[in-house]
């Protein structure tokens, strides 16, 4: 996997030490994880599911995090040349990327994309289960959009903050990365 041996993926649970963890660049992701309760009760009732990034040679510190949970996509929202490929239905199936953070002192070291690639695979392994076709998030501002723009992520037209990237892009984008022993 992606970022192996250094990085460990794990879902949420009382033994990790979500105090610690610092993102003074957006403190509204640092509170959600280090609040007493939000996030674990949040992981816990799977309201979402919270997964963190261990940092195995740091003692297993959390190096970030993502949180995934169940939507939907509105076919007349998504651009015409995506719909017309996928049968006809009010809505479809899809995960939401709810939140996604790094602690500030893995700034500079490409932890982003080992995050952003460790939720492809969950996502595609949730598709298997339960038929969802894409990903969708809600970027915060227009410089985070850009950013996952160049991770194959598609606007939706009507909304530009709102993207989406469909299971078959990140299943090539995690065998493109995967195959290039990247990161």
């Amino acid at each position: 996997m992606i970022g192996e041996p250094r990085f460990r993926q794990e879902r949420l649970g009382q033994q990790h030490d979500r105090a610690s963890f610092k993102c003074t660049r957006e403190e509204t992701l640092e509170r959600y994880l280090t609040d007493p309760g939000r996030a674990a009760r949040e992981n816990k009732r799977n309201v979402s599911a919270v997964y963190v990034l261990l940092d195995t040679t740091q003692g297993d510190r959390i190096a970030g995090y993502f949180t995934i949970s169940n939507t939907t996509l509105i076919p007349a929202l998504v651009p015409v040349d995506v719909a017309k490929k996928l049968l006809r239905y009010d809505s479809w199936g899809a995960v939401k990327l709810g939140r996604m953070a790094r602690h500030d002192e893995y700034d500079g070291l490409g932890l982003e994309s080992i995050l952003i690639v460790r939720a492809f695979s969950v996502v595609l392994s949730v598709a298997e289960q339960s038929g969802s076709l894409a990903l969708v998030v809600d970027a915060k501002n227009e410089t985070l959009a850009a950013w996952y723009v160049n991770q194959g992520f598609r606007n939706l037209p009507e909304s530009p903050l709102t993207l989406f990237i469909t299971n078959a892009q990140m299943a090539a984008y995690v065998k493109a990365l995967t195959s290039a022993g990247e990161p």
